[in-house]
């Protein structure tokens, strides 16, 4: 008896069946390569030569003051922000001004203490950077600021802020500081030092570079101080909460600024 199964294959079918998935692989492969990647934006071009940034607890509302000597003997500070080549980007208060008062009433607070000093160019000579401990204003006296400014009040910094409410001593401010090469990048310098007591005034880090911004010798940190206690007219030691920036380099910074909203 004829058998028609005999001579019955699958071969064909299993042939077209590969076929098919061979041509969805090709056509799966081109879509993949037709896919455009997202262009890279191009990264921040940041135009200078070095940057100096200071940071110090960011939950604290100490107010450190960064102070950028350059080799002409100019100074940048919050009282100079710009001088020569240097630029400070802004003058942190520590939460005086991280905060900031909704129409609502509700604070809004950023939590960030830094400094930064922008040197845009070179000059050839020594760079001198250095902290001073301005002050410390407490946390509600911040808020309060907020609320006397907008009833066009202006703050009174108290002078027992150095003790808190259990009369216990603050403790130590980590102050951090760091210096960045620009071109090529590199972190040049890092370091950081505990500032205890208001008036406080460390040299951080000296170095010195030739007219291409190349790093001459070693890095000193040889103290030199940029801020003294201020004097009253007779030569009597003045005000413990008063001081000055040494005449030699800037003028007067006294620690009661009215331009920082502060009353002596």
């Amino acid at each position: 008896m004829f058998d028609k199964n005999k001579y019955k294959s699958t071969i064909g079918f299993t042939d077209m069946l590969f076929n098919i998935l061979v041509g969805f692989a090709f056509l799966f492969i081109v879509a993949f390569l037709l896919i455009k990647p997202e262009q890279k934006k191009e990264d921040f071009e940041r135009r200078a030569e070095f940057v100096v940034v200071m940071e110090w607890d960011h939950d604290q509302p100490d107010d450190i003051d960064l102070y950028v000597r350059d080799p002409a003997g100019k100074i940048a500070s919050f009282r100079t922000p710009n001088v020569n080549f240097m630029h400070l980007d802004k003058d942190d208060l520590g939460y005086a001004n991280d905060v900031i008062m909704n129409k609502n009433g509700v604070v809004s607070k950023v939590n960030i203490n830094r400094e930064v000093v922008t040197i845009r160019g070179i000059i050839p000579g020594e760079y001198i950077i250095n902290a001073h401990y301005y002050s410390t204003r407490r946390v509600e006296k911040a808020i309060s600021v907020l609320r006397a400014e907008r009833a066009g009040e202006a703050e009174v910094v108290e002078h027992d802020r150095f003790v808190t409410n259990s009369g216990q001593s603050k403790a130590p401010v980590t102050v951090k500081i760091e210096v960045h090469k620009v071109h090529p990048y590199k972190i040049l310098w890092m370091g950081e030092k505990p500032f205890s007591s208001r008036g406080q005034e460390d040299t951080f880090v000296r170095f010195t570079v030739d007219k291409l911004g190349h790093l001459i010798g070693d890095f000193s940190s040889k103290e030199q101080k940029f801020v003294v206690p201020s004097m009253l007219e007779n030569g009597a030691a003045g005000n413990v909460n008063r001081f000055d920036t040494d005449n030699n380099y800037t003028g007067v910074t006294p620690d009661h600024d009215p331009e920082r909203g502060d009353i002596p």
